[in-house]
């Protein structure tokens, strides 16, 4: 679901785009009783003249639902997620003019359009500050609190997604990058060491309260990203060397044997 919101000065051509029957149909209004948008104008004029100062007296807002959650939602559900949504914005249902149309010309997209005044029937102007965003996420909340799916989930979903992705990827190359170190039967450590960081990984030992080595980490250089070894590969073990001796001479057999078998 998505809350969008901003203050203006209306006028007929917004109110005639919102209330358009081949687009859609009211939904419900309040403090209201003109048919023509002249009619509701000038209803709207009179609390309006109440309050001198501000310019922007009109919020033009939009409650869009997913399509998936607007097929299961009658407009009776509509009417409660619109009153919520106001509501989250500090307006008074009771005390502002407002009038709610349904748009439903996108294939079965219900979506809420509604013009607000922010002058009350006091004369108090509705604060501006920061709207749109109090419309995102009123939406979110509401749609959290509902069941339903919000558009600001969605995209932290994706971006979570995207995140996940590029940590599978980057755990690959150094696992990658480690595989072909240990390929090349080095003599010692500090070789293997020099390898990986010419690589671009700087591999760094752990040292417990004791004082001694516990395990190793490895740091990419270019993403300043720092993983335990067993969070690249739990078969990795640094602690002994001949367990990278051992694995760099298997996977050379390995290598070996593929050759033989190609040729």
């Amino acid at each position: 679901m998505i809350g969008m919101a901003k203050a203006c000065p209306g006028g007929g051509s917004l109110l005639n785009y919102i209330i358009n029957e081949r687009k859609g149909y009211e939904l419900f209004r309040s403090n209201l009783c003109g048919n023509t948008s002249q009619e509701l104008l000038e209803e709207f004029r009179i609390s309006q003249e109440l309050n001198q100062r501000t310019t922007n007296k009109v919020l033009s807002l939009v409650l869009s639902p997913s399509i998936e959650d607007t097929e299961k939602l009658n407009d009776q559900d509509l009417k409660g997620l619109t009153i919520e949504f106001l509501k989250e914005l500090n307006i008074n249902t009771e005390n502002h003019q407002f009038l709610a149309f349904i748009h439903n010309e996108k294939q079965k997209h219900k979506h809420i359009h509604i013009y607000c005044s922010r002058i009350d029937l006091t004369g108090k102007a509705l604060s501006d500050h920061f709207i749109g965003k109090k419309a995102q996420w009123a939406a979110h909340k509401i749609a959290t609190k509902r069941g339903l799916i919000s558009a600001k989930q969605i995209m932290v979903n994706k971006i979570n997604s995207a995140d996940d992705k590029e940590l599978k990827t980057t755990k690959k190359e150094i696992f990658e990058k480690h595989q072909k170190a240990i390929s090349m039967q080095l003599d010692s450590l500090d070789s293997y060491f020099d390898v990986m960081k010419s690589m671009g990984i700087i591999v760094q030992p752990s040292i417990n309260k004791q004082g001694q080595i516990q395990g190793h980490r490895f740091l990419n250089v270019a993403t300043n990203e720092n993983f335990k070894t067993s969070e690249i590969n739990r078969k990795i073990n640094l602690k002994n060397f001949g367990e990278i001796q051992k694995i760099g001479e298997q996977t050379s057999k390995t290598k070996a044997t593929k050759f033989r078998r190609n040729d």
